[in-house]
């Protein structure tokens, strides 16, 4: 009587222990969120395979002034940012050790060393050629789930990042084409901490990989907008670690 009673408090435990099961190993919704993405992108294996990228186009104010800009990465963790308006060229560098600026337009005409403080090109996130999403647990970052939000494209989920170091940045992924289309960030602008909200759109496929080449980027809550138009793409182009480095 008493192995009959066991054996019915077995069964009746066993699809407990199934269901307890199946949650464990089924995905999260952020891992779902994050993977989608990825795929969106040209998936995690090209992703990873890109060792250096150049994006050249054209920026444009409020107001109409319009300069040239580049955008060079390199692993690892290599970053240039170029704005050349009527022929003064600004150099905003990191070699993945320290950062380096040339900032004419702030009276600054010759390379200078930047502490992190106030280094524009220190963000962890924005010197990771893949993106802080992929394999976002090994570079000990997290990654939440915080809500969707109705944007002007449509319905997208918001993630909040807090990279390793600290710096929190949020995403929000369109939940039907599953492209990052906002990214809410803090950089540092002249010296201070400042509140960013760019939003991407035009995605086009370079490479099996795909890019937005339409990127507007304001302070929050100012109406000035920056409007980057990406006009070309290069995949591992040629790139010297000596271009990411303070000039001697």
């Amino acid at each position: 009587m008493h192995r009959e009673t066991s054996m019915r408090r077995y069964f009746k435990v066993l699809p407990l222990l199934g269901a307890l099961l199946a949650a464990c190993s089924a995905p999260s919704p952020v891992d779902e969120i994050v993977a989608s993405n990825l795929a969106a992108r040209g998936g995690t294996e090209r992703i990873q395979a890109l060792r250096a990228i150049r994006e050249t186009g054209t920026v444009t104010a409020s107001g109409g002034r319009v300069a040239k800009v580049v955008r060079e990465v390199k692993r690892p963790g290599l970053f240039r940012l170029e704005f050349t308006y009527e022929g003064t060229k600004s150099v905003f560098a990191n070699d993945g050790q320290r950062g380096w600026q040339v900032a004419p337009l702030q009276g600054q005409f010759e390379p200078q060393a930047m502490p992190p403080e106030t280094d524009a090109a220190a963000g962890v996130d924005q010197r990771d050629i893949e993106g802080p999403l992929v394999n976002w647990r090994e570079k000990g970052h997290v990654v939440e789930l915080v809500g969707r939000e109705t944007l002007p494209g449509g319905e997208a989920s918001k993630l909040k990042v807090t990279l390793k170091g600290g710096a929190i940045r949020y995403d929000y992924v369109d939940v039907s084409s599953h492209q990052i289309v906002r990214s809410d960030v803090t950089r540092i602008i002249k010296g201070r901490p400042t509140q960013l909200v760019s939003t991407f759109s035009d995605f086009r496929e370079v490479g099996g990989l795909v890019f937005p080449h339409l990127i507007e980027t304001q302070v929050r809550d100012r109406p000035q907008v920056l409007r980057i138009a990406i006009r070309k793409i290069d995949l591992d182009p040629e790139l010297d670690d000596a271009r990411f480095r303070l000039p001697t």
